[in-house]
Parts: C-alpha cells; structure tokens; sequence
C-alpha cells in the first residue's frame, strides 16, 4: 500500500493518474489471471511471458497490439530496447502485444547451490561441470541432512531435464523442437527422441535414489520450500548475478553454476514482458506509465525495492548500491518482491550490496556473447492445430508432471504418453509446425 500511494503521488502531476499494483503468489498466478481474462475484470497492465500461454491470451484477444501506442506514447522505451528484443517479439500479424523489459536477451541454464551447505561440507562448486557432478554431492546431503532435499524439483521447469532440454534443443511449439547443434531445420517430436528419453531418465534415477522431493509432481508452493530451507539444489534460468538476486530475497545465499551456453531464442525476447489488457479504460495512459519505466531511475527503482529509508537504504557513500535498513530482514521489510525483472529498463536497478558491482557490465557482455538461435523471430501460430494442441494439453496434464519429476518410470509410462501424443494428432502439430517454419525460413 505504501509503495502504490508513492508512486500514485509521483505520476500524479506527470500522468494524470493513479497506480495500483496488484501481487499474485505463483502458486495461483495462472489460475488468477485466467479468471480475470475469462471474466473481462478492467485493469490495464499484466506482465507476460511466452511460458505463461502469451501467444495463446494474444490470440483470445486479451492484449492490446501496442504498435501505434508505442510510436506515440513510447518513444522513450523504443530508443532504449534492443532492436532484437522488440524484433523477437513480433507475432505473424506483424503487432507487438507485449513490451519487453531491457534485461539480459539471451537464457542459460544450471542450478543453484545453497552456499552455506557447500562451506559446511567442504564442497567445490568449481568441480560441477555436468549435472553427473552433482550426485557425490547429493548423497552428502541425503546422508547428514534430513530435513533438506538434495534436488528440490517440480513437475515442470526445475528439474534436471529442463537443463537438458536447454542444451541440446530449441524449442518451437511445446514437443516440436529442433536440435540445438548442426544446420538442421527438421522439426522433431521431442518426446520421441532417443536423446530426450535418456535424458528423462536421470531425474528418475535421481529420484529414486532420494535426492528429489516426493511431492514434485504434485507441489504448487515451490519458491516457499525454497525460502523455507528445504533445498541444496534447484535447476534455474541463470544470468550474471541470479544467485545474489535470489540470495536478497531468502534467508539462505546461493551460489549458481552454468551447466549451457548462452541462447537467443525467441522465447527470450518474449521472456519478461508488459502487456495492455483490452479492458483498458485507458490505453494511452498506460502506455505514458510504461514509456517511463524506461528511462525514470526513480520510478522503476521505487517499483523494484520499494522506499528509501523504509524497504531500503543506501550503503555508505555509494550513489547506486542499497541495502536492507538496520534490524530489518527480506521477510520482515513489507516489500521485497524480488522481482525487478518485471520492470521496464534494468540497466537503471540498484544493486543490493551482496551483489557484484560490477553486474551490469556484466549483463551486456553476457547479451554479446550469446549465441543467436537459428531460428529468431520465428513464432508458432496454433490456429490451424488449435484441437489437436488442446487434446495434446490434456494429456500432458495425465502423463508429464510425473514424468518430469522423475516420479514415474520413463520405461513404463513414457511409451503410454507417446501413444496418447498421436492418438490426438501429434504427427499433424509437428507437421504444421514444420509447414510455417519451412515458409518463415523461404521468407527471412
């Protein structure tokens, strides 16, 4: 409440308006956001993303195309983003529905270690060159700490899979993928290929050896068991300085480890975005708000940590590095989302003062080095499959949590999925997956 009363005063004289955010837990994010499309509910901004059905709620006709309010109302953000975040995100009718936030561009995968169990146990995050080099230490935690899961997963983006995933494929729709290395464009069904079920099969053998979670098909509270200390190891999307950012917002600190190169797919520039509902009373205004969280440092630092002197002080003699007040915790400050990803132009962020200062440079360099995918720019357009794609959700629903988290056995269950898979058009979704990228690469 504090935080949208200070910056309701601050836009008040530049806007003309009043600001009212809106905080959802993750364990009912899209449940909440879907009844608030289905019910038509007036608001005007959500943050987005390509995970979270984007292209999907675009198609419905949630968001607004942001083209034309872009060219006269956010200038300011349009001179700021990188041309190929804004290029990235441009759906087939040729609209952006969502403003990318000015962050890293390209994704990278590995996991994060609690740092105060590698000290007490003398382990070297140094030695983890594949996810194989995690299991010694694993069964360390297994064996002198009960109540701390060696790999905390879940059924969907924090397993070991997802790791894999990220280092041999590039992803186009759901199971359609290519394979990451080589010049090939031929779209294959990833559920059925050889290098994807061995790869199915090491969270299972995790599993069964005790190092994951008994409930990580099932669990909807994840960031809470990893703020609750239940944790040694979760897979993550990293970037320089992930572990410090996750650190401010736990009572634990992490240390990350890369475990895949650096990629620019199109999912990436579709990785943080803010998007203008079509119930919107007004649109312009809300693209005014948003132009400013580009180049307005007060006002995206205000939306990111909070107020100064209340949520967060300035360290001693620094102009850009802040810290918690005294006596004051990431749990007992009153707002600490710890999610400035979320907001405009990162490049403008504090830093906390565990966090390395020299991270933003760092960020760029990290853009540089990242390897464009070979298909950027190219978006899936579901309408032609859309009964095959709901059909093939359901049974994801049946067969993939269990599957992911190592819960069921791959040799058992896996055959039953790919059986489900083309009972319900599977072949028909890879092939028209196909079709558009053949005619995406005829026209690049």
């Amino acid at each position: 409440d504090l935080v949208n009363q200070a910056v309701s005063e601050y836009i008040k004289d530049k806007l003309n308006a009043e600001f009212e955010l809106h905080v959802l837990e993750w364990g009912s994010w899209k449940d909440t956001i879907n009844l608030k499309i289905a019910s038509n509910e007036e608001f005007d901004l959500l943050w987005t993303v390509s995970w979270d059905n984007y292209a999907a709620r675009v198609q419905q006709g949630a968001f607004l195309p942001l083209n034309d309010l872009i060219d006269q109302y956010g200038q300011d953000a349009k001179s700021v983003i990188p041309p190929a975040l804004m290029e990235g995100g441009v759906l087939p009718d040729g609209y952006n529905y969502g403003l990318p936030v000015n962050k890293e561009i390209g994704s990278q995968r590995g996991v994060l270690l609690r740092k105060d169990l590698l000290e007490k146990y003398n382990l070297d995050p140094g030695t983890v060159k594949t996810l194989e080099d995690l299991e010694p230490m694993f069964e360390v935690i297994k064996n002198n700490e009960p109540d701390v899961v060696p790999f905390y997963s879940e059924k969907d983006s924090v397993t070991a899979n997802s790791i894999l995933d990220a280092a041999n494929y590039i992803e186009l729709y759901s199971f359609g993928v290519l394979h990451r290395e080589g010049d090939g464009y031929t779209v294959i069904n990833k559920f059925e290929d050889p290098l994807f079920i061995e790869n199915l099969k090491l969270q299972r053998k995790w599993y069964e050896a005790g190092y994951v979670n008994k409930d990580a098909a099932t669990i909807t509270d994840f960031s809470g068991g990893i703020k609750a200390g239940k944790a040694f190891a979760f897979a993550e999307w990293l970037k320089p300085g992930k572990d410090a950012e996750v650190s401010a917002t736990s009572e634990f600190d992490w240390v990350q480890v890369e475990l895949t190169r650096p990629l620019i797919s199109t999912n990436d520039t579709l990785g943080s975005m803010m998007s203008i509902s079509r119930t919107s009373s007004d649109p312009e205004r809300a693209m005014m708000f948003l132009n400013m969280l580009y180049t307005d440092k007060y006002l995206v630092n205000l939306l990111a940590f909070g107020i100064e002197g209340k949520h967060w002080v300035k360290a001693e003699g620094e102009d850009n590095i802040i810290k918690l007040p005294e006596g004051v915790t990431p749990q007992t400050s009153g707002y600490n989302p710890g999610t400035a990803w979320m907001f405009g132009n990162q490049f403008l962020d504090y830093l906390w003062d565990n966090e390395d200062p020299q991270k933003w440079e760092k960020f760029k360099a990290f853009n540089e080095q990242a390897e464009p995918s070979k298909t950027l720019g190219f978006i899936f357009d579901t309408t032609p499959v859309k009964n095959e794609i709901a059909a093939f959700n359901n049974a994801k629903g049946e067969f993939s949590p269990g599957l992911l988290s190592g819960t069921l056995d791959p040799d058992e269950y896996l055959p039953k999925f790919q059986e489900k898979i083309r009972s319900i058009g599977g072949d028909k979704i890879i092939a028209e997956i196909q079709k558009q990228l053949d005619e995406w690469l005829a026209n690049k």
